[in-house]
Order: structure tokens, then sequence, then C-alpha cells
């Protein structure tokens, strides 16, 4: 599967796009899990909030949001894809 980062956590990462192995039954919040776990505290600052990911941030799944499909507990397949941005504001 492909996870996609933008903002911070792509300048982190030091990449864009990276190709994940997928366990069957893995859901989006184990995956994004895996990302964290592989870049650390630095990763987790960016993307969690306590227990959940940060409301800060759009997860996506195949270019859906996951809060209008069932959340961070959608399974994931080999082939699908996982983006995290940020939310964009402005005035």
């Amino acid at each position: 599967m492909r996870f996609k980062s933008f903002g911070p956590l792509r300048r982190l990462i030091g990449e864009g796009i990276i190709d994940l192995e997928v366990k069957e039954g893995s859901t989006v919040f184990q995956i994004v899990s895996t990302v964290i776990d592989k870049w650390g505290s630095d990763a987790e600052r960016l993307v969690m909030d306590g227990d959940d990911i940060s409301g800060n941030l759009i997860v996506l799944l195949n270019m859906k949001d996951i809060d209008t499909m069932g959340g961070v507990n959608m399974p994931v397949k080999d082939g699908d894809e996982i983006a995290i941005l940020p939310h964009v504001q402005g005035g």
C-alpha cells in the first residue's frame, strides 16, 4: 500500500510517498501507527493527540476522508492509499 504525507510530516519522513507492507486485517489506525513507530516521537508529536489522530489532520483512504467512511478502524488492503495532510486554514 502507499502512504502519502504532506506538510511537516512529509519534511520529517523525507519523501512524500512510501510503500508499506499490509498485514491482512490491518486498519487505517494500525498503518498510521506503523509510520509513527518508524519515525519516532517527532512523528507522534505531529500526528497524534493523546491516543487519537490529531483533529488538525485530514486522513484519506483512497482519496476519501475516513471520517465519512467509518473512521480510523476502516480496514485497508494491498493497493490502497492512505494520505495524511494538515487542515489548510487562512483568512
